[in-house]
């Protein structure tokens, strides 16, 4: 049986630090694009409601793409074969987290098919309500619920996908295989990012600057992240393989 690696929390970190800090022109280039990506989506069209969406989101994903070759020096940046075979691992990714998502939001409606009795039921209608009304709790349990499930519905999916755009295996099981007995520290690191970006979405609310600040300081935060990723793959993965 093979031994299970488990993730340097700290090392990753400044091992992450020390990259973007190694690679600071092509890091900040990185982070000024995706500031005006942010900007695009957020500031000149109206977010995913609007017709122009869908190209930015091409866009944006073919940005990640080139980030991550980037990282990983696999030329060229922007391989389209690669970019074929990314999209199994893209679309477990997005699937895995539309039944995650879509649960969180039925689980709200089990309760009155238990038989209970007509007057509680229509009590808890009520309440539900209430409840669904309340954005900010609604919020804060949608977080929650995505930070625990991101071991498996974001970073190992995410794994498969790096390997898939570097030219390797994008097996989702062979991803669950090589971060294995990992589900606290991965778990650990969206909640510390979550924090984070939370943190800088209510700094720009408090200074009456709306979304500019997650923006503007976000998005360096977003090239670290990825880094971090990238960090974590090449622990996983590269180190086995060389």
């Amino acid at each position: 049986m093979a031994d299970i690696k488990v993730m340097p929390l700290k090392g990753l970190l400044a091992e992450s630090f020390s990259y973007m800090r190694d690679n600071g022109r092509e890091m900040t280039l990185f982070a000024v694009v995706h500031m005006m990506f942010l900007t695009a989506a957020f500031e000149l069209i109206d977010g995913w409601h609007d017709v122009f969406f869908l190209p930015w989101l091409a866009a944006y994903y073919l940005f990640w793409c080139f980030f991550f070759r980037f990282y990983f020096k696999r030329r060229p940046y922007l391989a389209t074969l690669k970019l074929f075979d990314t999209l199994v691992p893209s679309t477990k990714i997005l699937a895995l987290t539309f039944l995650v998502v879509t649960a969180l939001l039925m689980l709200p409606l089990i309760p009155p098919f238990f038989g209970v009795g007509s007057e509680w039921a229509e009590k808890y209608g009520i309440y539900l309500q209430r409840y669904m009304e309340d954005s900010r709790t609604v919020d804060g349990i949608t977080v929650v619920i995505m930070t625990l499930t991101a071991p498996f519905v974001f970073y190992r999916p995410m794994m498969a996908w790096i390997s898939s755009l570097i030219g390797r295996s994008g097996s989702l099981k062979s991803a669950f295989a090589r971060t294995k007995g990992n589900y606290w520290r991965m778990t650990f690191l969206a909640a510390l990012f979550e924090l984070l970006f939370a943190g800088l979405e209510a700094g720009g609310q408090a200074l009456g600057i709306g979304s500019w600040l997650s923006i503007v300081a976000g998005s360096p935060l977003v090239i670290y992240f990825n880094v971090v990723l990238a960090e974590t793959y090449d622990y996983f993965f590269l180190e086995i393989e060389g």
